[in-house]
């Protein structure tokens, strides 16, 4: 009977080595971290992804994000959108899903935005060339010349087709200041390999898949704008989300003593003339914060406060007096971190 209850107890302690053992592989799985840095759509992508397929669905992004690249850059002349420009004003052409449904929410969110955000400012923003080697300020005549050719409303779709035409000639669009997007096809791209937990960075989006796998929210600088892409003047914390900014800092030009951002406005042809630095929107949809961040930048800081409750969104807005206003839904996921005291962050102790 002893040597039973030996046996027994002999047993139990193999099982539950065995338990530790099976429960450790579990979790080293689980924490396995994949890290990558890559350059895409003009800009660097820092991918973080945990667990057993973190490799495979972060390559199995990184693919998904280029051919979305080849499909909608303005400066391919064989992507899609390159031949719908092209093609202005003459013929429909086809478009893959990914295309059709960007340029089918732009123009959703042109009418949203009463033409404040505007993807057929294009013409206007290649004469500027403000992202290119060679920016220019356009003649007050030229402006008002292409400003002619602006108008979302212009863009036609075919839904049964999957195509798209553009209205008339010398039109086209620039899809490029809506990468939020591309934290969508990420998104659903990890999620088909069974990723939980992971984060992307794509330039000035973050998206944040679950939690790290101890369960704890990935934490995530807000930029500071007057700082380097280093500084940031605030940590947010993210599970499932994402966060877009738009900023007066984030590209531009200087001539005869004047600074020239490339967020332009649609009404003048010229970059905003906004009270605000940056807007970052904090949404489940990154297409939708990246649309937000445009829009609200160019509405300028009146509207924004007026508004900053609002909308299904989050916002951290920092004018250009260094005041910080967030709204009331992310405000416990926001801690300051201006140690200098160059910021005054409005509800904040």
């Amino acid at each position: 009977m002893i040597k039973s209850k030996r046996l027994w107890a002999a047993a139990g302690v193999v099982l539950l080595l065995a338990g530790i053992c099976v429960y450790s592989l579990l979790q080293e799985h689980k924490n396995h971290l994949y890290t990558q840095t890559t350059f895409q759509m003009d800009t660097v992508l820092e991918y973080r992804f945990y667990g057993p397929h973190g490799e495979e669905a972060a390559k199995a992004v990184q693919e998904r994000l280029t051919q979305f690249e080849n499909e909608v850059s303005l400066y391919l002349p064989d992507s899609q959108i390159s031949r719908l420009n092209q093609a202005a004003g003459e013929d429909w052409v086809e478009l893959s899903e990914d295309t059709f449904q960007l340029l089918a929410l732009c123009k959703e969110y042109g009418q949203l935005s009463e033409g404040v955000f505007d993807v057929t400012i294009a013409p206007v923003s290649m004469e500027w060339g403000i992202t290119t080697q060679h920016p220019q300020v356009p003649s007050q005549e030229r402006l008002e010349e292409l400003l002619k050719l602006v108008d979302y409303r212009d863009i036609l779709l075919d839904d049964a087709a999957h195509s798209a035409k553009l209205a008339r000639k010398g039109q086209a669009v620039d899809l490029g200041g809506i990468k939020g997007f591309a934290c969508r096809l990420a998104w659903e791209t990890a999620k088909a390999y069974g990723v939980e937990s992971a984060s992307l960075s794509i330039g000035g989006n973050v998206l944040a898949i679950g939690t790290k796998p101890d369960g704890t929210p990935f934490r995530v600088g807000v930029r500071d704008p007057w700082g380097t892409a280093n500084d940031y003047m605030g940590i947010l914390e993210m599970e499932d989300t994402t966060i877009a900014t738009s900023g007066a800092y984030e590209r531009y030009f200087e001539q005869d003593g004047v600074r020239y951002h490339h967020i332009l406005d649609p009404a003048t042809g010229y970059p905003a003339d906004s009270d605000l630095m940056s807007v970052s929107v904090v949404s489940s949809d990154g297409a939708y914060g990246d649309f937000m961040s445009t829009y609200l930048f160019i509405k300028g800081k009146e509207f924004v406060l007026e508004h900053l409750n609002s909308y299904d969104c989050g916002l951290i807005v920092v004018d250009k007096d260094h005041r910080v206003y967030v709204s009331d839904s992310i405000k416990n996921q926001f801690t300051p971190a201006d140690t200098s005291g160059l910021y005054q962050f409005e509800g904040y102790q």
